[in-house]
């Protein structure tokens, strides 16, 4: 398990499959179960608490009453940044012929290797290359 720690503005890939995990698995009537995102992500019960911990401390989750766990604004937007990123790397990497199998995971971990600005860049070249 990677040690979580605070990189700048750049997440582990780890923190980032947490909040998209948040995200599907959170319902309009109550947020996501801790253990249903453990067992989404294949990780260990303590690993998740461990990722939520950091979610929360940057304001990207809250828990409520129920102690379910919901993606805040900020976590919405931040998570929407990476995989925007992301999106725009797997194209990349599918245009220099990588295996499309391997490239989502592939393209995620990039961006999270990457500063905000360079993620930003990233994004703003291949919109103006690809409309």
């Amino acid at each position: 398990e990677m040690c979580i720690r605070d990189r700048g503005n750049m997440m582990h890939h780890s923190q980032l499959e947490y909040l998209v995990a948040v995200q599907k698995l959170q319902r309009q009537d109550r947020g996501a179960k801790g253990y249903e995102v453990a067992e989404y992500l294949n990780v260990s019960p303590a690993y998740a608490v461990k990722l939520n911990v950091y979610a929360e401390s940057q304001g990207y989750v809250l828990r409520d009453r129920a102690r379910t766990i919901r993606l805040t604004p900020l976590g919405e937007q931040v998570m929407e940044e990476y995989l925007a990123a992301a999106r725009s790397m797997g194209k990349f990497l599918c245009s220099c012929g990588a295996d499309e199998g391997d490239v989502k995971g592939d393209a995620v971990r990039c961006v999270c290797a990457l500063t905000g600005s360079t993620r930003q860049a990233l994004v703003k070249a291949h919109t103006a290359q690809n409309g």
